[in-house]
């Protein structure tokens, strides 16, 4: 039977973000091992951290903590650094459901390349990809313009993390894999297609990254995941993406015309596709 677990912490000034990220870390690292159903968290008026972790059964949960040590992993370590005042579990036995079953979340994959490696991305990751999401240049031909900070980018990046339907890629390299150097998104649309979209750093463009990491992406999302169709959506005036697409073998559908109203003026949209053969 479902069982849940409401946990509650109060946290050391200050240290709301580095728990945050240890706490998003340890979730994903515990559902990949043990199938948990993952875990939300919640901060109340009075600043307290709520957690409601979700589990397909208690003998589930309890086999998961007895196999595992995960207070000797780092995020864990962070969790309890950052945690002042902790207050008793709570376990629920689930009686009734009125909620809407959510899409299933795609189970996190790591994926290599010649010079990278690819990982789901995490809340930690916010740091590295400031300067991307905050550069003009970097964000010129994006949905949307240059974020106003840190909070901003960790609000905006929640979804590629957390959404269902989404597999969000940081690129690494193989001998630095938490350094994040960018990110490769497939995100599922309907009748078995989905669409991908890439961003790097100012300061690792140029090295063909993006295009390494997007191969496999692109490669993953057929030969594994069994994608019959993938395409990007791209501004007509930009000349790199449009390069990557076509060197990947992706063919121009068509243009949209007057399809984004951004913060650079009404813009036109070229489609590109690749579909498996």
């Amino acid at each position: 039977m479902t069982t849940a677990i409401l946990y509650r912490w109060r946290l050391k000034p200050g240290r709301e973000t580095e728990f945050r990220a240890a706490w998003a870390e340890g979730t994903r690292l515990i559902h990949q091992a043990c199938k948990s159903y993952g875990a939300r968290l919640h901060e109340s008026e009075d600043g307290l951290f709520w957690s409601y972790a979700l589990w397909p059964s208690e003998a589930t949960r309890k086999a998961c903590f007895a196999d595992h040590d995960w207070f000797g992993q780092d995020c864990f370590k962070t969790m309890q650094a950052c945690i002042d005042e902790r207050f008793d579990e709570i376990r629920l036995t689930l009686t009734d459901d009125a909620l809407t079953a959510p899409t299933p979340r795609l189970e996190p994959v790591l994926l290599t390349t010649e010079r990278l490696l690819l990982r789901p991305m995490v809340m930690a990751d916010c740091e590295a990809f400031l300067p991307a999401l905050t550069d003009p240049e970097t964000m010129k031909y994006w949905s949307r313009g240059p974020l106003a900070g840190i909070e901003a980018v960790r609000d905006y990046l929640g979804w590629n993390i957390r959404g269902d339907g989404v597999e969000s890629f940081v690129l690494t390299l193989k001998d630095a894999p938490r350094d994040a150097l960018g990110w490769v998104v497939l995100m599922d649309r309907k009748n078995n297609a989905a669409e991908t979209g890439y961003m790097m750093r100012p300061d690792q463009q140029g090295h063909g990254y993006a295009r390494e990491a997007t191969a496999a992406v692109v490669e993953h999302g057929f030969m594994t995941r069994g994608l019959r169709r993938i395409y990007a959506d791209t501004d007509p005036d930009n000349a790199g993406s449009i390069r990557l697409l076509e060197s990947l073998g992706f063919q121009l559908e068509g243009r949209l015309r007057a399809a984004w109203e951004t913060h650079i003026g009404v813009r036109d949209s070229l489609i590109f596709s690749r579909v498996k053969v």
